[in-house]
């Protein structure tokens, strides 16, 4: 039984590790991309710690450029892991649901009913809670990246999200239910599409 799990534990773990990787050092921590041949049409990005966007634009565009350099595959799309590793634009996805008459901060959910929360929470951030930083990275190789899909969207209430003496804090009701975390997938498309709604 023991040498069963044992293959079984090699195994996964050779699936799960990148084929390819290209490592960036950025002002916070280490970062890389990583691609693996079972699915070569995905990047994954890979962070040590909590980073700004500005750091994973940074880490996209070296990141890409190598890749690109080397003569490897334009990717299709990009797990960007967990927005709350992404701790700017995890407050600007929550302040564009306080600000959305979508969004019902009461209770936490979208106003419709027919909605679930990855639906309004793609669109939040293929609208107000785009982070700008990486449009000038895709647009460098013709491609805009849109968000294709969130799952396991998390809501706090805004005293858990925003700081106390914020100006933001001030401006929502503490105990509003706002969406600050999900995890994130970029699709790429070439130019000039437009991010659509889901």
């Amino acid at each position: 039984m023991k040498t069963i799990c044992g293959i079984l534990l090699m195994i996964l773990s050779s699936l799960s590790q990148a084929d390819e990787s290209w490592p960036v050092a950025l002002p916070e921590c280490g970062a890389k991309l990583e691609r693996r041949s079972v699915e070569p049409h995905l990047l994954i990005v890979r962070t040590d710690c909590p980073v700004s966007l500005h750091s994973l634009a940074q880490l996209l565009e070296v990141g890409l450029g190598r890749m690109f350099s080397e003569g490897s595959s334009v990717p299709r799309s990009i797990y960007l892991g967990r927005v709350m590793d992404y701790p700017e634009w995890s407050k600007t996805l929550a302040e564009a649901a306080a600000q959305s008459p979508d969004w019902d901060a009461r209770r936490g959910h979208p106003r419709k009913r027919s909605e679930n929360d990855n639906f309004r929470v793609t669109k939040l951030l293929n609208g107000p809670a785009y982070p700008q930083d990486l449009k000038a990275v895709f647009s460098r190789y013709g491609l805009i990246a849109c968000i294709a899909s969130v799952e396991k969207v998390l809501v706090f209430e805004a005293r858990e999200i925003f700081p106390p003496a914020s100006e933001t804090s001030q401006a929502i009701r503490p105990a509003a239910r706002l969406p600050a975390d999900a995890q994130v997938w970029l699709s790429l498309q070439p130019m000039p599409a437009e991010c659509s709604s889901p």
